[in-house]
């Protein structure tokens, strides 16, 4: 079972990533593709990038089944700004 759990952890991790690039060529939100930008240039790969992205998706996705309340955006963005900061 152990296999099965990180297949599934695989693929939610794929379509996270696959739903931040979505979110990035369709500029929604904005804050998406700024900070993919600012993660490459403080020389951050890529995939690496990316990964960070999909984990706060899916942290506010959790965030949103368990308040049962809307997608809050203008939050997801917010917490995207803040895997810029390099403090």
């Amino acid at each position: 079972m152990e296999g099965m759990d990180e297949l599934e952890d695989d693929f939610a991790l794929k379509t996270l990533i696959e739903a931040v690039e979505n979110q990035i060529v369709e500029g929604h939100p904005r804050e998406a593709g700024l900070v993919l930008m600012a993660l490459l240039e403080q020389g951050i790969p890529r995939a690496d990038a990316l990964t960070a992205m999909a984990e706060v998706l899916a942290e506010h996705i959790a965030i949103t089944f368990s308040t049962e309340k809307p997608f809050d955006v203008n939050a997801y963005a917010r917490a995207l700004l803040a895997l810029t900061n390099n403090d």
